[in-house]
């Protein structure tokens, strides 16, 4: 199966690689409410997607013992349109824009696995986020780590950060290819 490609216009190499850069450099400055940056070790997976146009919310690395998810997680969801608690209309086109969104990551991930040999767990898929078809992109088995060991929850994370990691490589080696 092929991916339609986005409706950007022919760039050069150069141009691609500047805009990777660009997108990595805008990654590096975003931080959370709080002031805090994205988790270095999710920022790759946060500007493959973002390399894409598909709009990125929240993420996290993973993390063992410490409030938060324990697995590394993408959100993808639209940023809210305009007046959208007065208009179903608008609830309706931004629930849309999402599913968009997630039918396009789900073709890019229908070519990464397309001769990947890995774990069913360890395989990225979707968790649904809110009402309006927002997700998240994480690994498949990631919400049974609170019932695993410590020792398989610490191999669990390393391979689920992998997965994540191998994946936004093919993001980016996707677009300079494209």
């Amino acid at each position: 199966m092929t991916i339609e490609s986005p409706k950007f216009e022919k760039k050069t190499e150069s141009e691609k690689e500047a805009r990777i850069k660009d997108v990595e450099k805008q990654v590096n400055e975003i931080t959370d409410k709080l002031g805090e940056p994205i988790d270095p070790g999710i920022k790759e997976a946060v500007a493959g997607f973002n390399i894409w146009k598909i709009p990125t919310s929240q993420s996290c690395e993973g993390h063992l013992h410490k409030e938060g998810a324990s697995f590394p997680w993408v959100e993808i969801y639209t940023p809210e349109p305009k007046g959208w608690k007065e208009s179903e209309e608008k609830k309706r086109e931004w629930t849309i824009e999402n599913l968009k969104h997630r039918k396009r990551t789900m073709e890019m991930l229908d070519e990464f696995y397309q001769d990947r040999e890995m774990p069913f767990d360890a395989r990225l898929s979707f968790s649904n986020i809110g009402i309006y078809g927002g997700f998240r992109i994480q690994s498949t088995g990631a919400e049974i780590m609170p019932i695993l060991s410590d020792k398989e929850q610490k191999e669990k994370l390393k391979l689920y950060r992998k997965e994540m990691n191998d994946f936004a490589k093919f993001l980016k080696d996707k677009y300079l290819k494209e």
